[in-house]
């Protein structure tokens, strides 16, 4: 295990994922004042922590590995629409080429293309051309969750005894976010400009009427932003949803072959 310095919020995230894979509930702890630990000092932090040795190597494993730290965003935006990624992961049992295996065909299934290969990580891109178009736009039943997306990240990582893999799901909704908003503010201005702008221009003068018109032009645009952000966030829950299904299938499909083995044995 590298011996190397580890910030804070590497340790918090290698603390946090140690406590998703050991399926403890996360304890509060004291944290050293130092801005840095040793991997030593964080694996005897973890034990204070009741947290398997295994676990906390396995989460620094993810953590060397490129597996993203959640990132805090701010702004407007991120309030409006919320974040710009969405990050699921799992540990899910079988072996690594297996599970690799099951991801790469769940994300092609998505309509998704590699366009970068780092080993245990992916890079995947919104796939291209007449015929993928063709059916993201005929897809009335919202089959593919990742219509909306252009780029998706994912590692895939196994234990050490091999009978367990870590799954991660880093999902970019930047582009997505920033034209559903582009498109939420062209509409509400236009409604805007029709209701209100249009209204009040249709009686000279400056009167109750046209009070009237721009307070109904600001409470239609209003309605209509608020719509578009409904359903952009309804988007996003399919889309964080997907993955979380696909890891559901892999853990009852492991659960049924331990049934199995159990029976034939």
């Amino acid at each position: 295990m590298p011996s190397d310095k580890l910030t804070r919020r590497e340790v918090d995230f290698v603390l946090r994922r140690a406590a998703e894979i050991d399926t403890q509930t996360p304890t509060r702890m004291d944290r050293a004042n130092d801005e840095t630990l040793t991997v030593g000092e964080l694996e005897r932090l973890g034990e204070e922590a009741g947290l398997r040795r295994d676990a906390v190597d396995q989460a620094l494993l993810e953590l060397h590995r490129g597996v993203p730290m959640d990132l805090e965003e701010q702004g407007a935006l991120t309030r409006t629409l919320g974040s710009s990624r969405v990050v699921v992961s799992r540990v899910v049992a079988g072996a690594q080429e297996s599970v690799r295996r099951s991801v790469d065909r769940f994300l092609r299934e998505q309509l998704m293309t590699v366009r970068r290969h780092h080993g245990d990580r992916i890079e995947w891109e919104r796939a291209q051309g007449i015929w993928p178009g063709l059916v993201r736009s005929l897809d009335f039943s919202k089959r593919y969750a990742f219509s909306l997306v252009t780029h998706v990240e994912t590692i895939v990582v196994g234990n050490a005894s091999g009978t367990e893999t870590s799954v991660t799901f880093n999902i970019d909704l930047s582009e997505m976010r920033r034209e559903r908003m582009g498109q939420m503010g062209v509409r509400a201005v236009m409604a805007f400009a029709l209701l209100g702008l249009g209204g009040a221009a249709m009686v000279p003068g400056f009167g109750v009427y046209d009070i009237v018109a721009l307070a109904s032009g600001s409470v239609a645009a209003g309605g209509i932003f608020a719509l578009e952000r409904r359903r952009y966030l309804e988007s996003r829950s399919r889309v964080a949803l997907a993955p979380e299904r696909f890891l559901d299938m892999l853990s009852l499909r492991a659960q049924r072959r331990r049934v199995d083995s159990i029976e034939e044995g």
